[in-house]
């Protein structure tokens, strides 16, 4: 038997599937590089365009997802209103606050509902209760968890929640109730670790859902599905702060990464918890796991809100008919009151 393997596997081969098997072993945090498709056939001389093996797309492995988001591959032409540093973000910010959203092509989709409600995309953003919300479904029934909520083909091996949303979408809404994202010193030594210059806008959670079983509607803080693995129950609510996620190579990361809500230390992410629980990787007492008992089934719609630290709750509920838009003003018109403009040198024409 061991000669046999010896002529089925090669050294390489065999390499290959012990790097395989040991990043299995190190866990998600540990900084592996990923073993890619082509490495792993190389690992199986046997593999052949004729087995019996595809991708599956995004609605096989979802059902219930859309199979619109696409990650363009890296090289791919950029669209001009695509945005590819933290001052385009704020930009496209900027314009939807006036009534003027950006209209070129890959901008994201900012509809503006009266004067003071838009949609981004999937997200619904009211900038006079400053809160947001974003479409969501509940992913996972047990097992250790990273994130609250990832986008979909994000890490759902290991989030409560799949956004139905794209990332770069959440952190415009978040811009347009007011807040402000992470800013970290810069730094010459480009290993050394990051260090905070100021402290992003803090955020409260709070998930909402309708009983599976009644119909009944129900409202709780994602700490309600968290198991805490060294306290051996629910955490009590946990404060958020906007990260703000980063921008490598022209692109948001976290439209690359999928992560939206993380509960380890993740400057990819959108927003992150404060404080932590560890790595649950490194110890059974450490982080998070799903709490099976508490989570409704998977599949289950969940609206995820994130609203101001300490802004009032909403005083109109999401998705009441909206007023109508008021008509935004002729830029050419006078003032009212104001002079006549003068006449242009050498008499009307």
């Amino acid at each position: 038997m061991k000669h046999r393997i010896g002529r089925i596997l090669t050294r390489p081969a065999l390499a290959a599937l012990a790097a395989l098997a040991l990043a299995g072993l190190s866990g998600c945090t540990e900084g592996r590089s990923p073993i890619t498709p082509k490495q792993f056939d190389a690992a199986i001389p046997d593999a052949s365009p004729d087995a019996e093996r595809r991708d599956l797309s995004v609605a096989e492995r979802h059902p219930t997802a859309s199979d619109n988001v696409v990650i363009p591959p890296p090289g791919a032409p950029r669209p001009e209103g695509e945005p590819r540093d933290p001052a385009d973000l704020k930009a496209l910010s900027t314009a939807a606050e006036q009534g003027t959203p950006v209209q070129k092509p890959g901008a994201p989709p900012i509809k503006r509902l009266d004067a003071y409600r838009l949609r981004v995309g999937a997200v619904f953003v009211d900038r006079l209760n400053r809160f947001i919300e974003m479409p969501t479904k509940v992913n996972m029934q047990e097992g250790i968890l990273e994130y609250v909520a990832v986008g979909t083909n994000g890490k759902l091996h290991e989030s409560v929640l799949e956004v139905l949303a794209e990332p770069s979408h959440v952190h415009l809404g978040l811009l347009l109730i007011g807040l402000e994202p992470r800013a970290y010193q810069k730094q010459d030594d480009i290993y050394a670790l990051p260090k905070l210059a100021k402290e992003g806008g803090r955020i409260e959670l709070m998930m909402q859902w309708a009983d599976p079983s009644t119909g009944e509607e129900r409202r709780a803080p994602p700490s309600a599905w968290l198991y805490n693995r060294k306290n051996k129950g629910a955490p009590p609510p946990q404060a958020w702060f906007f990260e703000g996620s980063q921008f490598w190579n022209g692109r948001y990361s976290a439209d690359v990464e999928r992560s939206v809500v993380s509960l380890i230390p993740d400057m990819n992410a959108v927003i992150v918890i404060g404080g932590d629980a560890g790595n649950p990787y490194r110890g059974d007492a450490l982080g998070y796991e799903v709490y099976t008992d508490q989570i409704p089934p998977n599949g289950t719609p969940v609206k995820l809100i994130a609203k101001v630290h300490g802004a009032k709750p909403p005083t109109v509920e999401p998705g009441k008919k909206p007023t109508p838009a008021p008509v935004a003003p002729d830029p050419a018109a006078p003032a009212p009151g104001a002079a006549p403009p003068s006449p242009p040198p050498g008499g009307a024409p």
